[in-house]
């Protein structure tokens, strides 16, 4: 069977377009980890940068920096930060902190998850999502009494 030649013209022309679109997707991968960094940096200026700032550089000898800190390589205790607070004193970059930081009891486990995601790609060395399951565990792990 041959083909008149405008329907050949329109099959690859359809098939171009297609090739396109596939070309330009991006794996649901990289997709969660854009809607975790902006559902993060949304909750992040509601819940967190009062004290630590817009840009994470926290507030004088008052609030510590995010941006230089040591905990950013561990997700799983700035998730326990974020959810149980923190009466300790922390050193980051050289200076102690020892004003406590509040818990954050109503926020669930997924805008958690979110929050460590955002500030995981944008001031530590992290390029993709933090995932729910992650925040559970450590959230399980690190319970107070």
């Amino acid at each position: 069977m041959i083909l008149p030649q405008s329907t050949l013209a329109g099959t690859a022309r359809v098939l171009a377009f297609l090739m396109l679109g596939l070309a330009s997707c991006r794996s649901s991968e990289e997709l969660k980890s854009e809607q975790y960094f902006v559902t993060g940096q949304q909750l992040y200026m509601t819940h967190c940068a009062n004290c630590h700032q817009m840009e994470g550089n926290g507030m004088s000898n008052l609030y510590p920096p995010i941006v230089g800190s040591q905990i950013l390589s561990d997700k799983a205790l700035i998730a326990c930060i974020v959810q149980y607070g923190m009466s300790d004193t922390i050193v980051v970059n050289g200076k102690k902190f020892s004003r406590p930081m509040p818990p954050n009891p109503k926020l669930t486990e997924i805008e958690i998850a979110e929050i460590v995601s955002f500030v995981s790609m944008k001031w530590g060395k992290d390029s993709v999502y933090t995932p729910i399951e992650f925040v559970h565990k450590a959230l399980a792990d690190c319970k107070p009494d």
